[in-house]
């Protein structure tokens, strides 16, 4: 198992490469793109299919409704959105440390 050290330089290289790509589409895009469909979408996926496995072990197919599907959706996609813009503070933080001043394309 590599050390919390070594992830965190690597994740801080990918983030000096990268992330001036992902900067220039703006927060906005980057927000919706990682944070809503990415982790939110995604995580509603997970979950529902977990759901409808355990409603099918358990012969209680009750526990899919529509109302909660929509209310689940709308909470992982807000949650998503909040994931986003937190990543977005720590990679500008992170990006800001090496190229205080922005860098040249």
């Amino acid at each position: 198992m590599r050390k919390k050290s070594e992830r965190q330089k690597e994740y801080e290289t990918d983030i000096f490469n990268n992330w001036q790509i992902k900067r220039d589409r703006g927060k906005r895009h980057f927000i919706i793109r990682f944070g809503i469909f990415t982790w939110g979408v995604s995580t509603f996926a997970v979950y529902w299919v977990l759901i409808l496995i355990f409603g099918k072990i358990t012969g209680d197919m009750n526990l899919v409704n529509w109302g909660q599907m929509l209310f689940t959706l709308l909470f992982f996609a807000a949650f998503g959105a909040i994931y986003g813009a937190l990543l977005w503070k720590r990679n500008e933080k992170i990006f800001k440390k090496k190229f205080p001043y922005g860098r040249k394309k």
